[in-house]
């Protein structure tokens, strides 16, 4: 893989670490004041529940990309793990085109959602859009590992990146 592919995966990957801590930190933090607000204060917050789901789908779709990343997301390996290795191999090669190509189905899928918006969200008064725009940002983060792999040489899947300690 070429320096230049390797430098901008680093560099989204940061940006992935930024918008999973970002949406985790505020997950827990709207959890908490949702709780604080309603059972202690016996004054609910309106806003917590639909920040709280917006921050959700950040967190579920930007995940599953980082998941990809480091080889932690699921895979069904039953039928690859018994068969020999050229057919493991195109087995593989199968897996990356069908990964890729899922991801930018869903990808396109995510951004026509979005250009149909023009809601608000009622509580928050935001567009619906940013709430919608997790699943084409995280499924183009999602294609773009995928085929950082496949430059690398590797399947989808086979195994963590180089400086990823568990």
């Amino acid at each position: 893989m070429s320096k230049t592919i390797g430098e901008i995966e680093d560099w989204v990957v940061r940006l992935e670490g930024l918008i999973l801590f970002c949406a985790l930190f505020g997950l827990i933090a709207m959890l908490a004041m949702q709780v604080l607000f309603r059972f202690v204060l016996q004054a609910p917050l309106a806003f917590t529940e639909e920040a709280g789901r917006l921050l959700f789908a950040w967190l579920i779709f930007v995940g599953a990309a980082r998941a990809l990343y480091v080889s932690q997301h699921f895979m069904v390996d039953i039928l690859y793990n018994h068969v020999p290795a050229p057919l493991q191999k195109l087995f593989g090669y199968v897996s990356d085109v069908a990964s890729i190509g899922l991801a930018v189905i869903l990808a396109y899928a995510g951004f026509k959602m979005m250009s149909h918006g023009g809601q608000i969200l009622p509580v928050l008064g935001i567009p619906a859009w940013t709430q919608m725009a997790a699943l084409p940002v995280g499924m183009t983060l999602l294609a773009f590992h995928a085929m950082c792999f496949v430059l690398r040489g590797q399947h989808v899947g086979d195994g963590a990146q180089p400086d990823f300690e568990e």
